[in-house]
């Protein structure tokens, strides 16, 4: 068996294990990754980045399809879903190769294996050539989460034809003519409404009593109307009691309602990935739950870190990398913190929705709070865009004007929600948005909009039109 000697082990490639690795490098540690397989984890390589690629296939077809309200005529229009998986993957590998380049320019070592803590101070790696020991002064446990199985599907996955878990539906060789999804969080409207525009006929299913049960409710009865314009069946209040398997795949609901399909995706969540990791070794319990670690991503062994899916909390890639970056300057000696209190989230549907901080009804009842939204249809560039559909709103404190919570649904949701964040992380009120220029026209002057109603100067609405009271 061979050893080796590093400051720090990272175990797991993904967000929140190659962020904190480069960082480490950077401030002068020693630094292995071991991982098993692909660098990137599961955002680059089964989540984000290739539902993102196969996202954008599917809004050119839209934007194509729609070619005639701008004044160009196509003749023809249809997915390729074989090319359109290709350049998925084409991208992955770009990406993923450009994090080894980084590896390497930081003298970072990758081992490629399955690590598995022997004590606080020493990792050893099971690669294709034999084990390798690890000696290290700090230890960070970055090994993600899987997907969860709901029941009655325990076991079914990759034996039954048809039934998919949200790595399986990246490799799809053709659209489901009929697509079931069980679980109608931000995976699975995602996943619906992509689906839905590459032409399959979606069935969405929630056991809470509406899509998106943790976001404000009111943009969820919006995302709901624009998944039945794509034609997706939306469920709510039920669940799956039995499956059939066959050439089809036949489910049972909780209300005795039959569905006969070619696929089901299972979007029920993740779990960490803690089983087999010698978490023993160290002394931290082997509960199959989370890790838990402090505001420094420290677990309750000395010099021993967790960071990314694995602690549980937000499941976010870019959570992941303010984690893993944060366990990587506490192992460094420095002292730096976790600051949850503004976490931007995303649903990458058509159109996208957005969010950060409380939703209205989290707001009211812990504040004196009022709503105040814009429509993208009265927005120029919006409409310059043929993008119209959508709306922001603003969840303000009533006395002092400190935005509370952001909400935007419509085109590049996601990218504008970060005016919104960064000025609830540094305190700056509605009126200091007002007071910012914002380029014309562009879709950002949504949110200067809403700003301008929250401090009584909205400019391109009716008076009355902007407020929930």
């Amino acid at each position: 068996m061979g050893e080796r000697v590093f400051d720090v082990v990272f175990i797991g490639g993904g967000p929140a294990g190659y962020q904190g690795a480069i960082r480490a490098a950077q401030l002068g540690m020693k630094v292995a990754v071991v991982e098993s397989r692909e660098l990137g984890g599961v955002c680059l390589n089964r989540g984000c980045i290739p539902t993102k690629a196969i996202r954008a296939s599917a809004e050119l077809l839209s934007r194509a399809r729609r070619a005639r309200n701008y004044g160009i005529e196509i003749d023809t229009v249809r997915p390729d879903v074989k090319a359109i998986i290709a350049r998925k993957n084409k991208v992955v590998s770009l990406l993923r190769g450009g994090i080894a380049q980084l590896f390497r320019s930081r003298r970072i070592q990758h081992l490629e294996g399955t690590g598995r803590l022997l004590s606080p101070r020493e990792v050893e790696v099971e690669t294709s050539t034999g084990l390798i020991r690890l000696r290290t002064e700090k230890i960070v446990i970055a090994t993600g989460s899987r997907p969860s199985i709901p029941p009655p599907f325990d076991g079914l996955t990759g034996e039954i034809k048809g039934v998919l878990t949200t790595d399986d539906i990246l490799e799809i060789s053709e659209v489901p003519a009929s697509l079931f999804i069980v679980g109608a969080g931000a995976v699975g409207v995602e996943m619906a409404s992509i689906m839905a525009e590459l032409g399959s006929s979606v069935t969405l299913l929630e056991a809470k009593d509406r899509i998106l049960p943790r976001e404000d409710e009111e943009m969820a009865t919006y995302m709901t109307r624009m998944l039945k314009r794509q034609k997706v069946k939306v469920l709510t209040g039920l669940s799956v009691n039995e499956v059939v398997p066959g050439e089809k795949v036949a489910l049972t609901l909780s209300n005795g309602q039959k569905w006969e399909g070619d696929a089901v995706l299972l979007a029920a969540g993740r779990v960490p990935n803690v089983e087999s990791i010698g978490l023993g070794s160290v002394g931290l319990e082997e509960t199959g739950r989370p890790l838990a670690v402090n505001e420094h991503m420290e677990t309750g062994v000395p010099g021993v870190f967790a960071a990314g899916d694995v602690v549980g909390g937000w499941l976010l890639a870019h959570v992941a990398f303010a984690e893993g970056i944060t366990a990587a300057e506490n192992a460094a000696g420095l002292r730096s913190c976790m600051d949850y209190r503004v976490v931007p989230r995303c649903v990458f549907a058509f159109p996208e929705y957005a969010a950060v901080g409380l939703t209205e009804e989290q707001a009211r009842e812990q504040f004196p709070a009022t709503a105040f939204s814009f429509p993208f249809k009265s927005l120029g560039m919006a409409q310059a865009l043929g993008e119209w559909e959508g709306m922001v709103k603003l969840v303000v404190h009533e006395k002092n004007g400190q935005i509370l919570g952001g909400h935007v649904i419509g085109p590049h949701a996601a990218d504008l929600i970060a005016e919104i964040a960064l000025a609830m992380r540094h305190h700056i009120p509605a009126k200091g948005i007002v007071e910012t220029i914002h380029t014309h026209p562009t879709l950002s002057e949504a949110i200067l909009e809403t700003a301008q109603a929250a401090c009584g100067q909205a400019i391109h609405i009716l008076p009355g039109e902007h407020t929930n009271k």
